[in-house]
């Protein structure tokens, strides 16, 4: 058993998300189903879909970050994944004025930003 997350490189732009687990790791052998959840990896933002039989078992065999169903904005260029909602979006100009406020102090603080 590979106890490693499973990362097999770029994946297509799709319209509609699909799974892609892969028991090879070629993109030949994706599973294909209808994505029923986004999983976010690690900290590298690394991310993927998946159908509820392949989400079973990423659960018993695998550690990731976090998870959601898979919604209109999964994949959508410019989407942010959104922790505390659970799901991926878009941030209101608010959320983006907090971001750069936070990053602007994190600056002059001398500290690193995420």
């Amino acid at each position: 058993m590979e106890p490693f997350v499973p990362k097999h490189g770029p994946r297509p732009a799709m319209v509609t998300p699909v799974c892609r687990y892969s028991p090879t790791g070629h993109q030949e052998n994706d599973c294909a189903a209808t994505a029923a959840w986004h999983v976010m990896w690690d900290g590298d933002r690394d991310h993927s879909f998946t159908c509820e039989t392949h989400m079973d078992l990423i659960r018993r065999r695998w550690m990731y970050d976090d998870r959601h169903p898979v919604s209109p904005d999964c994949g959508m260029p410019g989407a942010l994944w959104l922790y505390t909602e659970q799901r991926c979006g878009f941030p209101d100009e608010s959320d983006r004025t907090d971001v750069a406020t936070l990053a602007a102090t994190l600056l002059a603080a001398g500290t690193e930003t995420p």
